[in-house]
């Protein structure tokens, strides 16, 4: 069975004296999208690793990463991004829909669902996430936990909240539930009006309002014009 992709990262991660890593899930309407892990090191962390490499090939950082990983997991292997100075290896996977995701999920030690499921075009996401396979790694303070949901978000207990983009930052040692939920087809109201429907009732009646005074006018207007025909 594949071992939690995060728990493999921070066993290989161990020579480091830190590291950030964030895994990071992105999920359509549809209910397809992508599970991305990265591990993001600094010029010094990445020499330092690189230095641990088994081949002595003098590979690239995530080429080493990447052996570090052989035998612990099927995730796919890391590729090489720069950004900035910072060198960061990548593994994306992708899903086809919500059974996709909870496959990778059940296959994930230390991750127990609670709900992941669309319904009546409501998303919820709901897991509990138990982060002990990171204890004792040096200078690993904590695990962005990433999900982009689609929709309009509503409730949620993430650490912080950037517009669909939802973040969680683990501690080692700890257990979390991460809840959150979205509304597909969430009405968005002008700026102004805080997209409070609580005011769509009172905003229907009063077009119904203005609609019936405006027959009832039409109609005195209909009846006048007749009783002056008559008196010519």
């Amino acid at each position: 069975m594949r071992r939690w992709a995060i728990a493999c990262v921070a066993g290989a991660a161990v020579l480091l004296s830190a590291c950030q890593v964030n895994l990071e899930m992105r999920i359509e309407a549809s209910g397809a999208g992508s599970l991305t892990t990265e591990v993001g090191l600094t010029p010094d962390e990445a020499s330092q690793l690189q230095s641990f490499s088994s081949d002595g090939s003098g590979g690239s950082i995530c080429q080493s990463l990447n052996l570090q990983m052989q035998g612990q997991t099927e995730m796919p292997a890391f590729h090489e991004e720069k950004r900035g100075e910072d060198t960061w290896c990548v593994s994306t996977q992708a899903f086809d829909d919500l059974s996709g995701l909870e496959a990778f999920y059940r296959q994930m030690d230390g991750l127990t669902i609670r709900e992941l499921v669309q319904r009546e075009g409501i998303f919820v996401y709901d897991i509990d996430v138990d982060s002990g396979g990171l204890d004792g790694v040096p200078g690993l303070e904590t695990v962005s936990w990433i999900v982009e949901l689609p929709g309009k978000i509503g409730d949620h207990n993430a650490d912080r909240a950037d517009g669909q983009r939802l973040t969680w930052n683990l501690v080692p040692a700890e257990t979390r539930s991460l809840h959150a939920s979205s509304d597909l087809y969430g009405l968005r109201l002008p700026a102004g009006w805080n997209n409070d429907l609580g005011r769509l009732p009172a905003i229907i009646g009063a077009g119904i309002v203005c609609l019936c005074c405006g027959g009832v006018l039409v109609v005195l207007i209909v009846c006048l014009g007749l009783l002056l025909r008559r008196k010519t």
